[in-house]
């Protein structure tokens, strides 16, 4: 049985991120698979966070894997989000307009709540050819907790995903960062992870897929939460499909902040949509 949110602390976001083992380019198996791990959140989650392309895998086929907006993964996160209660956050490919692109969505109860187009497609892959660049952040609310959402690749570019502090409101508390992250690469993943926080001054988590996909690359989760001061709070074991829950305190953000008000420093630009 969930708690309600009127038992919770109002200043806390309470979030369950799943590291998820994804099964190649099998939609049906994912949702089963992510459904046997939901069973896991037996506590009240505002925010559930799933790892980049959860339904298929990073795939080269992103142009005949793509759905429509509200197709079968939109309808699939938006019973499971009425079920749990929460939102539900996760990317996959989706067609619109005649292109494709790898979109960050938030579904909860009732319906779509925002989403985020993949602003850096991989060079490294067929998704910088195929897949079509988003223009736009996106900052999602869910009580009072401004939340800015990117993917896997955009955590290598600092300017995009720069924070800002104007009119005594930072433009987001926390940047999540949803990923198929390789192995080989991890050290990179959890430096950059601890980066984007201390610069931004703001929680960041980065949530990562486990397991080897069918082109052979191996994924080791290592997903983890860092706090504005760099330091990881929360860790999940290497290479195991699992599912953590935790609290973030916006008190202790606020406290921070004003403790160390590096933010009135910032240099004073924003990047415009491009």
């Amino acid at each position: 049985m969930f708690a309600t949110a009127n038992n919770m602390n109002n200043n806390d976001l309470h979030i369950a991120i799943v590291q998820q083992d994804i099964v190649w380019e099998d939609k049906k198996a994912n949702f089963k698979r992510l459904e046997q791990l939901f069973k896991q959140i037996t506590e009240y989650v505002d925010l559930v966070i799933l790892p980049e392309t959860f339904n298929t895998g990073f795939s080269p086929n992103a142009l005949c894997l793509a759905e429509e907006p509200l197709g079968d993964t939109f309808v699939w996160m938006n019973k499971w989000a009425k079920k749990l209660g929460a939102t539900i956050m996760g990317s996959w490919y989706v067609k619109e307009n005649q292109e494709v692109y790898n979109r960050l969505c938030c579904v909860d109860s009732r319906g779509l709540a925002g989403h985020y187009n993949k602003r850096h497609t991989f060079r490294l892959s067929t998704e910088a050819q195929d897949v079509t660049r988003g223009n736009e952040r996106t900052v999602i609310f869910i009580n009072g907790w401004r939340i800015c959402p990117f993917v896997c690749y955009d955590l290598r570019f600092p300017t995009w995903v720069r924070n800002h502090y104007a009119n005594s409101c930072f433009d987001y508390d926390i940047a999540v960062y949803v990923a198929n992250w390789p192995a080989t690469r991890v050290k990179a993943w959890q430096r950059l992870l601890q980066a984007r926080s201390i610069e931004n001054q703001s929680y960041t988590i980065g949530v990562n897929r486990v397991g080897k996909d069918a082109l052979d690359t191996p994924h080791s989760g290592s997903s983890m939460v860092v706090s504005p001061n760099g330091n990881a709070i929360h860790q999940l074991e290497n290479d195991v499909e699992c599912v953590r829950i935790f609290s973030l305190s916006h008190s202790n953000l606020d406290r921070y902040r004003k403790k160390y008000p590096f933010h009135l420093d910032w240099d004073d630009f924003i990047i415009s949509n491009l």
